[in-house]
């Protein structure tokens, strides 16, 4: 008899208790964000959804996003309905970034993008994401800012056009027109000439490689851009390879950056060509056109070396690379010049960057 009266207390208990709504917000944010995402408007959503599991709609809906520091203003969502088992996908995932406060990064912080779910007044869920400010010169990495890299390619430095005058000196040297022409020749060979010369003139420049940090290529790392690299006379991998792709692009020419684990090189198109996409993940397609003799690739570590090593002897050292099946692993080619069309501007100086208040 206890039992059943037990039991009807219990039933009796879960009868009475009202149906509600319950909401659980789901979200893709960036870990990292730095000043080329400000400078790009890039956003650091990449998806919000809120799902309603609960017996009866909800009404009143809103989500609130604040950052601290305030690298971005507060942003607000309104939901007028979610209705019981419904999962409503949330537009408008643009969030400014404050070029103010990243530009004035020179080591990376620890910030927190708070989410807060209400219903009504009622607050429902609060979540706080760590999110890493990077300094002004750092990049994050393919895993977060595979997408922005390009923007570290600097072809308006002026270091960029002291390279390309000192290109133009020695094919007028050589007994050929100087002009930076890109592929108005319509000549393959009048493009490697061109190519060539940029080479052996950042050869000129007596540089001395610098480590990497391990595993920059997923984790990212600081950035020498074009003024800094001559400065110091010191550069990694991926220095060299983001300047000649900014001198390759300010010649006209159509530069990728390429990246197998730990390095990084860059390539240049010898014909009119591209391969139609900002990211290239099959090393195929890279293969078919080096195999063409369309697309070079440059080991630009190799600008370090003494004696210099000539763009001919370059190119077939790194053309051998390709027929490679072992430890060769590519993770990714970005092609920098066709990042220009989707509004990916080249890194700002410093000294344009408003100060930091």
């Amino acid at each position: 008899m206890q039992e059943k009266q037990n039991s009807a207390t219990v039933a009796n208990s879960l009868a009475s208790k009202p149906p509600k709504a319950i909401l659980a917000l789901e979200k893709r944010v960036n870990a990292k964000i730095n000043f080329a995402m400000a400078q790009n408007n890039a956003s650091v959503l990449h998806s919000l959804c809120i799902h309603n599991s609960g017996d009866v709609a909800a009404t009143n809906v809103s989500l609130t996003l604040r950052a601290n520091p305030a690298v971005l203003r507060d942003k607000v969502w309104q939901i007028d309905r979610i209705r019981p088992g419904e999962q409503v996908e949330l537009g408008d995932l643009a969030t400014p970034l404050d070029t103010a406060i990243l530009g004035g990064i020179d080591e990376a912080e620890i910030g927190q993008l708070e989410f807060s779910l209400r219903i009504g007044d009622d607050l429902v869920q609060c979540t706080q994401d760590p999110i890493e400010l990077l300094a002004r010169d750092e990049w994050g990495g393919l895993s977060e800012m595979e997408n922005i890299l390009a923007a570290f390619v600097s072809p308006n430095q002026p270091q960029v056009a002291r390279l390309l005058k000192q290109a133009s000196s020695l094919l007028e040297a050589a007994g050929h027109d100087g002009s930076m022409e890109g592929y108005q020749s319509n000549s393959p060979q009048r493009v490697w000439m061109i190519a060539g010369a940029i080479w052996s003139a950042a050869t000129g420049l007596n540089l001395a490689y610098a480590v990497p940090p391990a595993s920059f290529e997923r984790s990212g790392q600081k950035i020498r851009d074009p003024e800094r690299i001559v400065a110091e006379g010191l550069a990694t991998c991926l220095d060299t390879t983001l300047l000649l792709a900014a001198a390759f692009e300010a010649a006209g020419l159509h530069a990728s950056i390429l990246f197998s684990r730990g390095h990084a090189w860059v390539g240049v198109w010898i014909t009119n060509n591209d391969f139609g996409k900002l990211i290239e993940p099959d090393v195929i397609a890279v293969r078919k056109a080096a195999a063409a003799r369309e697309f070079i690739a440059l080991e630009t570590t190799l600008l370090t070396r003494r004696p210099s090593v000539g763009f001919e002897r370059k190119r077939s050292m790194k053309h051998k690379v390709f027929r490679q099946r072992g430890p060769w692993q590519p993770v990714g080619y970005l092609h920098s010049m066709e990042a220009r069309p989707r509004c990916l501007q080249p890194f700002l100086p410093a000294a344009t960057v408003p100060a930091r208040t």
